[in-house]
């Protein structure tokens, strides 16, 4: 897979030589800093909306402070360039294993939270494909919008009835007891404003970098940019079999942009995007890491697993 992007964007900057070749690359440091400064506010998003779930299932006494979900988000998210999306539940369920929260839980948190991402993005999709691609009637757009509006209630309101009735023939089949799952309706809500947040922090992000990197995007398409990162953000979870999804949201993110500003961005941007999208992961998994073994939230994973060999 990213051996096959990298020969799309090989032949596309070849296809469009006169373009590339046109663009006068110059680094504004000022839009940079304020790009990676949106874009970990987005990633941050990722701990936060985590530990809320991970708390629903914890004791009181045992929860999850911000800095110690950070610690071990951050530190699981970063498996995800190991290709195969699974690494990063085996990350969160190992590092989990202490505080007694089983892997379904922690799968199941993970489903509905790119459930609920899924419905966010959805809503600038229908924004980006009636305002840059069909240009639908008004009264079409509404009824869609209102479609959309509807299944995502549906869910909120009988998600548990949902999970707990495909339980149940989970434990006739492989004869094992999987608690029923029960989670606060209005999590799901939260859930949905927090990645809401998050897509508008992204597409500012991607705003600024364009400006930084000297690339002419419109701040009239504010709302189509936040609809292609944030697209390009979930098509890239959903090919769970690449490495962090490269090649998949360039690609996407390529066909997008192509829609509503010129070739130089469409080309340029989702390359820049990555390389700085790495970076701020790399910094943000190096300062998990340093916080996890200061204050020690990694020690009980460790514990756990030298009991576990010992026995």
């Amino acid at each position: 897979m990213v051996a096959a992007a990298g020969y799309f964007f090989y032949v596309q900057f070849k296809n469009n030589a006169d373009v590339i070749s046109a663009y006068d690359f110059t680094v504004n440091p000022y839009y940079i800093g304020i790009s990676v400064i949106f874009g970990i506010l987005a990633l941050l998003v990722g701990p936060f909306v985590w530990r809320i779930y991970v708390n629903e299932y914890l004791p009181r006494h045992e929860r999850l402070n911000f800095s110690e979900s950070y610690a071990l988000y951050s530190t699981s998210a970063m498996f995800k360039y190991i290709p195969g999306k699974v690494w990063t539940y085996a990350a969160q369920i190992a590092l989990m294993s202490s505080k007694g929260i089983s892997m379904v839980i922690l799968l199941y948190i993970n489903m509905v939270s790119f459930i609920c991402l899924f419905f966010v993005t959805a809503l600038f999709f229908l924004y980006y494909y009636f305002s840059c691609i069909l240009k639908a009637a008004w009264g079409f757009s509404v009824l869609i919008f209102l479609l959309l509006i509807i299944a995502d209630v549906v869910f909120i309101i009988w998600n548990d009835s949902v999970i707990n009735y495909l339980i149940k023939p989970v434990n006739r089949l492989f004869k094992v007891k999987i608690e029923p799952i029960k989670t606060r309706k209005t999590i799901f809500v939260y859930t949905q404003l927090l990645y809401f947040l998050a897509c508008i922090f992204l597409g500012m992000a991607l705003y600024f970098l364009a400006r930084g990197i000297n690339i002419d995007v419109s701040f009239s398409n504010i709302f189509a940019i936040m609809a292609t990162i944030s697209i390009s953000l979930v098509t890239g979870l959903l090919a769970f079999f690449t490495v962090g999804g490269l090649g998949v949201r360039e690609g996407t993110m390529f066909f997008m942009l192509k829609q509503f500003s010129n070739m130089q961005a469409a080309l340029i941007l989702p390359v820049v995007a990555r390389f700085l999208t790495i970076i701020i992961e790399l910094l943000m998994v190096i300062v998990a890491i340093i916080i996890g073994m200061k204050y020690g939230y990694f020690t009980a994973f460790a514990k756990s697993r030298q009991e576990n060999i010992l026995q």
